[in-house]
């Protein structure tokens, strides 16, 4: 018995999704890396159905910020945005705007707008939502080097993630050093 058989339509819930994630997550950690966080602090995880979601979905998360939500799973599909990114959808992108009390924007996926259409998209969410996360103190003492770099050079990209200067040199604002523009 040399030949094997598959059966497809067994494929669990979260399939489609996580095979969707697969193809992008390298550009989606190399945005992360572009605005100089640590990758490994993006997450992938797959939820289960509850009460408030029928169907689950897979989430995106850089941190403990959500970048986004993905649904292809039964006749919903769909991927929803932070309303604070809401500015990155693209005005040609069919979408739900949230109710009173909704806190994401529902882009739909269709056949006009497959989920692969929006990879550069996501990628952008991605490194919007590591660019606006919430700053913790304003520099450290390496400043002067992050000056000079134009960039931030801790270390610890993890700790660096609560830097207000790391978002200020990613905007290309230097206060500092040989390279100081302000």
């Amino acid at each position: 018995m040399d030949s094997q058989i598959t059966l497809t339509g067994f494929e669990s819930p979260e399939h489609h999704e996580k095979e969707f994630l697969s193809t992008i997550e390298s550009g989606l950690r190399a945005a992360v890396k572009s605005m100089g966080g640590d990758s490994s602090l993006l997450s992938i995880t797959a939820t289960k159905p509850t009460k408030f979601s029928a169907g689950g979905y897979t989430v995106v998360k850089f941190g403990n910020l959500t970048a986004f939500r993905i649904r292809i799973r039964g006749k919903q599909h769909y991927i929803s945005i932070p309303t604070s990114l809401a500015d990155l959808i693209p005005t040609d992108a069919p979408c739900k705007k949230p109710t009173k009390n909704e806190k994401y924007y529902r882009v739909l996926i269709t056949d006009e707008y497959p989920f692969e259409s929006y990879t550069p998209f996501l990628v952008n969410v991605v490194s919007e939502t590591v660019n606006r996360y919430p700053k913790e103190w304003d520099c450290c003492s390496r400043y002067l080097e992050c000056s000079d770099a134009k960039t931030c050079v801790h270390p610890d990209k993890a700790f660096a993630l609560g830097c207000g200067y790391r978002k200020i040199l990613s905007s290309g604002r230097i206060f500092y050093g040989n390279n100081r523009n302000i």
